[in-house]
């Protein structure tokens, strides 16, 4: 009877701690980084948009992915909806579970797999950043049978539990930051529903800022950053690689490596590390499309990559846009991937309507409150004007066909009001160099707010 009633108080206490981890766990009492929630978010979104909104393009990678590929852009270029299943910090094991647990949820008609991926790891972290970036990834996926299946593979015996946990992993706060442990109780909540009330897609730019003077006289003193003779990948990377692949092949899905750029300067010797990754790449017979080599140099100037000398370099806001609409193209003009045309689509176009990228690539209601249409479907001598808009902020973009023969700096004469009195003048517009859509040509000038445009007259040609 005495042994039954030390079994029955042991199973009681077992019942009550595994009642507090959760519910610690729920609260987020325990969580250390208060920087943005993205993983939980990332997770949040599919299992919300999915299956009713399927993912017709998937990015897997880390950092370099998220920051690199804007799925806002490239969802509108395309006129399908992309994800960035990018989790910061991951490799490319923790990748293939990721993709193999949103199948369970959408099968989408492109695969890209970012090739900062490869890392050159051999096996699970034991500590550091690189294991609390695999615990961040962990925690948020949702489908327990394939969280088990990959602990053994992301996580060596000692971190199996803390893996599940913020509270068994951090309940030292109790002991030594109590204050912040009091400042998650209410934080954390607050700021994932903030973030939720809209559509997120796994995008983490964040760096506004490109390479400066001081970066620069870095380069000048000390060479590159990074030496690509020394960056290797591992079997684990060609396995697992490997895998991702057979895995697409397998649900009919098409699959493409990309590598997104560093700056120019930041990496020496480059050739053999990308002789390294084309070990894994090679034999899987799949398209690579490298921004790295050749590198585009009149695109990539210093402003489109983070200001940091480190090895681990990021993109600027500005070269994400760039690098984004490089890789539309390719997958448009190269790949040729029967990708779904959901710019028909009602639901589609309330998602993504005013998101980064939709006024270039897509036409505005007539009601829109931020961009103003001017002129729709209209000849200027031979030129067919698709579209022409002014914002609220007085940017003003001229649409035209890809077959128009404009020169990338051109004029038009215009009939606009300015402080309530009509008048004719001339609007100096470029073709932009940095959104490039696929279906038309953009070209694009900043007039005064006060400067209302009524009506195109004529295209000013230069007679010299």
């Amino acid at each position: 009877m005495k042994k039954k009633n030390i079994n029955l108080r042991f199973f009681l206490l077992l019942i009550i701690a595994v009642a507090a981890v959760v519910f610690t766990d729920r609260k987020k009492y325990f969580i250390t980084d208060q920087g943005d929630p993205h993983h939980e978010l990332r997770w949040n979104s599919v299992y919300d948009l999915t299956p009713d909104h399927p993912l017709d393009i998937v990015v897997l990678g880390n950092s370099h992915a998220n920051t690199g590929v804007d799925p806002f852009t490239l969802s509108c270029v395309l006129g399908c909806t992309v994800f960035d299943m990018a989790p910061s910090g991951i490799t490319i094991a923790d990748a293939y579970y990721c993709l193999k647990e949103l199948l369970t949820r959408t099968t989408p008609r492109l695969v890209v797999i970012e090739t900062y991926l490869m890392r050159g790891t051999d096996g699970p972290p034991t500590e550091g950043l690189s294991l609390a970036d695999e615990y961040r990834s962990f925690y948020p996926r949702r489908n327990n049978l394939i969280k088990l299946e990959s602990l053994p593979v992301l996580f060596d015996v000692e971190s199996y539990l803390p893996a599940w946990s913020f509270t068994l992993r951090n309940h030292e706060l109790l002991l030594r930051n109590r204050d912040l442990m009091r400042k998650n109780q209410d934080w954390y909540k607050k700021r994932l529903a903030k973030k939720e009330k809209d559509l997120y897609l796994g995008r983490y730019s964040r760096f506004a800022k490109g390479i400066n003077d001081s970066i620069m006289s870095l380069y000048e003193t000390n060479g590159p950053a990074v030496d690509g003779t020394e960056e290797k990948i591992s079997d684990r990377d060609i396995r697992y690689a490997r895998k991702i692949v057979d895995l697409c092949d397998a649900n009919g899905i098409e699959v493409m490596f990309l590598t997104l750029p560093m700056f120019e300067y930041h990496i020496g010797n480059y050739e053999a590390w990308r002789d390294e990754q084309s070990r894994a790449i090679k034999p899987t017979g799949k398209a690579w499309y490298n921004l790295q080599m050749p590198y585009l140099g009149s695109v990539f100037g210093p402003d489109c990559f983070e200001p940091t000398y480190d090895k681990n370099q990021h993109m600027s806001i500005l070269g994400s846009i760039k690098a984004t609409y490089k890789l539309a193209h390719y997958i448009h003009d190269e790949l040729k991937i029967d990708l779904p045309d959901r710019r028909v689509e009602k639901d589609w176009i309330k998602m993504f309507y005013a998101k980064d990228g939709y006024y270039e690539n897509l036409t505005p209601a007539e009601s829109d409150q931020k961009f103003r249409i001017v002129a729709r479907d209209v000849m200027l001598g031979d030129e067919h004007i698709i579209e022409c808009l002014q914002s609220d902020d007085g940017w003003f973009y001229i649409k035209v066909d890809n077959s128009s023969t404009l020169p990338e700096k051109t004029s038009l004469i215009v009939e606009a009001v300015i402080d309530g009195e009509k008048t004719i003048g001339k609007v100096d517009v470029i073709l932009s160099p940095i959104y490039t859509p696929i279906h038309h040509k953009l070209y694009m000038s900043r007039i005064k707010q006060e400067v209302k445009v009524n009506n195109l007259l004529a295209i000013e040609y230069d007679s010299r």
